[in-house]
């Protein structure tokens, strides 16, 4: 079976002349302004030049990534190894797309974003999950069969399982349901939570900007479709012609990056570099009838504390200048005596995607380790350090 474009004609890739997309900028930037519910919608194409391939590029296409994932199955073809792909998605960078759509959510001007990637970025990028709809699920996201609580964790949850199980179950002590990845695959139903948030917002919007889609996928394509049909601006940035190209107000050729580098100029909001962010809770709990204490340490969803989020591979516990515990698996959690008068220093080690330093910290006995300890670390990539701070919106510069 056949998933990608059949039409040759809509396979063609196309570019706006520097006058029309000068033009085609300055219009949109001042419909941006204006606008009361601004709301984007993205697809494979505004990963395309971090290095991820996408789904319905031509065997000709013009991007350094190559032809799409399906064109390539269609065409019976594997791809060529000239290509420039990343061989880690997990070690991706999100690109100034990504970057510029955080920076217009945190000013409130991007009401929702709604994607068809299960990469990840958009959220690795910093965008607030309560202004996102991700319809195709998310590579590093699983879900409670039970009870439906989320998990997130630094590496990839999908197994390549048509039943979506992972091996791994709730925390909860009263569920232990089984855990499943949250990527959906293609002729799947898309979670009905997300595909609701996104049809609210699409009723509201007001303009709707669509980022390297193809917009050949139901019932995703229908969220921008239902703003076109209720008359409000659709403006659809995508190399080839889409099946909603004539129900757009504006069409723009070229790529997503270069869109959102001169939209960003235009309105005059700086493009934030990316930074890795990571919280981090520990718990101590006293048992005065043992007489000893026990350390919790984990990780938390930087923009919802309830969700945890698997960022160790392991910690390392060290008791004064001798003792020491290598903890290599959730939950990581330590024993010490309240007798304890030593020193006690816990070093961080990381999955390493982005060649991340482990991080250290110290007390000076078991009494001077906070009952409740809550605070955010941020990694700059390119200076290769950590810095802790207990503000989410203190990030580096």
């Amino acid at each position: 079976m056949a998933h990608g474009i059949s039409d040759p004609e809509c396979k063609k890739e196309y570019f706006d002349s520097q006058t029309d997309l000068n033009a085609k900028l300055d219009q949109l930037a001042q419909w941006i302004k204006e606008s009361q519910h601004f709301i984007v919608f993205t697809g494979a194409g505004v990963s395309t030049s971090v290095g991820i391939p996408d789904f319905r590029s031509a065997m000709d296409t013009i991007l350094p990534t190559g032809p799409g994932e399906w064109e390539l199955q269609d065409n019976k073809k594997f791809r060529s190894y000239k290509a420039k792909i990343i061989d880690d998605i997990q070690q991706a960078i999100p690109s100034p797309s990504h970057m510029a759509l955080v920076e217009l959510q945190r000013r409130g001007i991007l009401k929702c974003l709604i994607s068809q990637n299960c990469d990840g970025l958009h959220l690795r990028s910093g965008m607030n999950p309560a202004y996102i709809a991700e319809l195709h699920g998310n590579m590093n996201l699983e879900t409670c069969e039970k009870c439906h609580a989320k998990y997130l964790r630094d590496f990839d949850t999908d197994m390549n399982r048509s039943d979506h199980y992972t091996g791994r179950r709730c925390d909860k002590p009263d569920c232990r349901g089984q855990l499943k990845d949250s990527v959906i695959n293609f002729g799947e139903n898309l979670p009905e939570d997300e595909l609701n948030k996104a049809f609210n917002h699409a009723e509201k919007a007001d303009v709707c900007l669509v980022l390297g889609s193809s917009l050949t996928v139901t019932p995703a394509s229908d969220i921008p479709r239902r703003v076109a049909k209720r008359k409000k601006k659709l403006i659809i940035g995508n190399l080839q012609r889409t099946p909603l190209y004539n129900r757009a107000i504006m069409n723009i050729h070229t790529f997503s990056d270069t869109i959102m580098k001169d939209l960003m100029e235009r309105l005059n909001i700086p493009i934030p570099p990316w930074i890795l962010r990571r919280r981090v809770r520990i718990i101590c709990q006293n048992d005065p009838d043992m007489n000893k204490s026990k350390i919790n340490i984990e990780g938390r969803d930087p923009d919802n504390a309830e969700i945890p989020f698997t960022l160790f591979k392991s910690i390392q516990i060290t008791i004064g200048d001798r003792k020491k515990q290598e903890l290599n698996c959730e939950p990581f959690s330590i024993e010490i005596s309240n007798k304890n008068i030593h020193s006690i220093s816990i070093r961080l080690h990381f999955f390493g995607h982005y060649n991340e330093v482990s991080f250290d910290l110290h007390y000076i006995n078991i009494k001077n380790v906070p009952k409740e300890e809550q605070f955010y670390l941020f990694y700059n990539p390119l200076k290769g350090e950590w810095r802790k701070t207990i503000d989410e919106t203190d990030l580096p510069v």
